[in-house]
């Protein structure tokens, strides 16, 4: 089923409560919409994260506070700079920083016709790939996720905002809690 179908059998439900079948079909576009944008993150150094949002969406990490699309790009462009550089200057060689964004407990806490709130645990394990290890590092944190989606005008969900609040962290701090946002602008 594309987002237009789920979103269109979605407008259609009242407020509360829904169906198991309705609750199912939200439950897996907002699981996507986070998934997909971890993926993003993971796989494509976040090149289009920025897009998962609406254009004055906040992305938060901690006490960090990236507001609306361009800052939010900004960031993600620089963390790319940064993991580049630190493999490079810690191991003489490029493209070996691996990253992973590990989404669990996923759960849609409410929801009304166009908007939605979702929880969740996020683990995030971040070190270099080679050589090549048999035991990784723990994660370097793990954070209680909020999320709050709204559906836009042409039936696509996207982040108003999306929060990540830290209850583990390890030695390593995430490039998301390294930066002073009001500096992205300066490097």
């Amino acid at each position: 089923m594309t987002d237009n179908e789920i979103a269109t059998n979605f407008q259609k439900l009242p407020e509360m409560p829904m169906n198991s079948h309705d609750e199912l079909l939200l439950w897996h576009a907002l699981h996507r919409l986070e998934v997909t944008y971890w993926y993003d993150v993971d796989f494509n150094e976040g090149r289009t994260a920025h897009e998962f949002f609406i254009p004055d969406g906040v992305k938060m990490v901690g006490h960090n506070r990236f507001e609306g699309r361009e800052e939010i790009r900004e960031f993600y462009e620089w963390r790319a700079r940064l993991v580049g550089a630190k493999a490079v200057r810690h191991l003489g060689i490029s493209g070996v920083k691996a990253v992973r964004h590990l989404i669990t407990n996923l759960s849609v806490a409410s929801s009304s016709e166009r908007c939605a709130t979702v929880l969740g645990l996020v683990i995030f394990y971040g070190g270099a790939t080679y050589p090549s290890k048999r035991q990784s590092n723990p994660p370097m944190m793990v954070a209680d996720l909020i999320n709050e989606c709204v559906l836009n005008k042409d039936n696509v969900w996207r982040f108003k905002s999306h929060t990540l609040r830290p209850v583990f962290m390890s030695n390593e701090t995430p490039p998301s809690m390294m930066i002073n946002p009001r500096s992205l602008k300066h490097t």
